[in-house]
């Protein structure tokens, strides 16, 4: 991404459809909460901002050193700079993908709840808070007109998943269904 004057940010669709089914939109307390400690700050506020920048377009775009320094990262943009770095770490921890054309970043709009590995390295206090938001997030995802899910389900679907698939520590059976 070195020498672009402008960068460009496309939301797009994760592409594990379970995330779609059961991740955490970009402006969801989960993401500053939760992702922040493995991505860094300055990731995850790049994360928080592109909602509000789609708004105005889509793609995005912005140029870089403007972005860097909005991010209060300085305005060097080069392959050594802490805004690459920032924008490296999203694609690194599958937040994002470089774009075809090689002008920013395709962004998935949503992320993932992190995994079992990512939980187990982080301070109590990210721990407590994925706990907090998790059960509330699947049973919204799982309520029906009629019938919500209590915390004892929630807490039974996860109890049985657990040792499935990377991802299906987190999901209720059915949003893994493809």
């Amino acid at each position: 991404m070195t020498d672009l004057k402008v960068l460009r940010f496309t939301p797009v669709d994760h592409p594990d459809p379970r995330v779609g089914r059961i991740g955490f939109d970009l402006q969801d307390p989960y993401v500053e909460q939760c992702w922040s400690p493995v991505i860094g700050p300055s990731s995850t506020l790049v994360l928080r901002r592109l909602p509000t920048m789609w708004i105005a377009s889509v793609p995005g775009e912005i140029d870089a050193s403007e972005m860097a320094r909005s991010l209060g990262l300085g305005e060097s943009v080069g392959d050594r700079s802490r805004f690459t770095g920032t924008l490296d770490r999203l694609v690194r921890f599958g937040l994002a993908r470089p774009a075809h054309d090689g002008t920013g970043l395709d962004v998935y709009r949503q992320v993932a709840p992190l995994s079992e590995r990512q939980l187990s390295r982080l301070p109590e206090w990210t721990q407590a808070a994925h706990d907090r938001l998790i059960v509330p997030h699947l049973e919204r995802l799982s309520a029906t007109p009629t019938q919500q899910s209590t915390v004892a389900d929630v807490t039974a679907m996860l109890d049985r998943i657990q040792h499935s698939r990377p991802l299906a520590a987190h999901a209720p059976a059915h949003a893994l269904q493809p």
